[in-house]
């Protein structure tokens, strides 16, 4: 189960009752930017990728990824107010997802203190991830925002996932694949990477 054992036996048990888990493929969008959310998805298998996208210049942002045990802040926020999704999403791996209804999480709100306390702690870790990026997008040349990217999606032998082309790299960090090569060349020749 994603959620720790610090939630009452009770609640865990009406999550599991409540709620549906769903199946998804790598590189399949599960969001776009207009969905009305109905329920939070919380990840219990896999890594999703969220952004925002400018549908006039076909351009994407990374905000942040969301993996095991975590949700997304936009998500949650758009099902509390009953809105629309202001982001997209996309599944970076296969994923298996929780789904909880928006009349479930508002019902645990006003009956379990514990409840309140995950949501705020997730909603913390995304807010965080948040100003990362705004502060990487402001004061951050391309090779020093490459160079923690690199290192954040690397493994712990120092290789990035096999699976992350230039072009992949590019839209992440919201520019071209030919600045992304030339910046891995200036990072090569700098000696920081390999």
């Amino acid at each position: 189960m994603i959620f720790s054992s610090s939630l009452p036996p009770k609640l865990i048990k009406e999550i599991n009752a409540s709620s549906t888990t769903v199946d998804i493929s790598k590189n399949v969008k599960i969001i776009s930017v207009g969905d009305f959310m109905d329920f939070i998805p919380f990840i219990k298998k896999g890594t999703v990728r969220v952004f925002i996208e400018d549908k006039e210049t076909k351009k994407e942002q990374l905000l942040y990824y969301v993996s095991d045990g975590e949700t997304c802040l936009m998500s949650m926020i758009a099902s509390f107010g009953d809105r629309k999704s202001k982001v997209s999403a996309i599944t970076d791996s296969e994923c298996q997802i929780l789904k909880v209804s928006n009349s479930e999480v508002r019902t645990w709100q006003t009956d379990y203190k514990e409840w309140n306390d995950l949501i705020l702690n997730l909603f913390l870790n995304r807010y965080w991830d948040l100003l990362d990026t705004i502060n990487a997008l402001s004061f951050k040349r391309i090779d020093e925002r490459l160079y923690s990217y690199l290192k954040r999606n690397s493994s712990p032998n120092g290789n990035i996932a096999d699976s992350k082309t230039h072009k992949q790299i590019a839209k992440d960090l919201g520019t071209s694949r030919e600045v992304i090569s030339r910046s891995l060349k200036k990072l090569q020749l700098e000696g920081k990477i390999k």
